[in-house]
């Protein structure tokens, strides 16, 4: 294979033509602008979840705290106030999980994020 093989055929010379190296130059541009793009609202959304998550998490500690201490003065597993912390606190588990999941599968399909 020579290497003159990978330029088109010049009209007049050994040098690529002008237009052809400007739209090569402006496609490539348009795709790292478009990666760029794609980074931040990546970053945005990780961020919000990040955010909303860490909201719970300080909504449901308190309640979390109350039920240790009830439990630990002699109360039942099966008491209607514990057994709703129990299942707030496994909501927001799973939110974690699945935000985890949803964070490191998100490097390896970057190309087809969310729009």
């Amino acid at each position: 294979m020579k290497p003159d093989s990978l330029h088109p055929l010049p009209a007049s010379g050994p040098h690529p033509r002008p237009d052809f190296v400007l739209r090569t130059r402006r496609s490539v541009m348009e795709a790292a602008r478009e990666i760029q793009t794609r980074r931040k609202r990546q970053r945005r959304q990780i961020g919000i979840a990040l955010l909303a998550l860490g909201g719970l998490v300080v909504l449901v500690t308190p309640a979390l705290w109350s039920e240790v201490n009830d439990l630990s003065s002699g109360d039942h597993f099966f008491d209607m106030p514990f057994m709703v912390v129990v299942l707030a606190f496994a909501l927001v588990s799973a939110v974690l999980a699945v935000l985890l999941v949803t964070w490191r599968g998100g490097n390896r399909d970057a190309h087809d994020g969310w729009r």
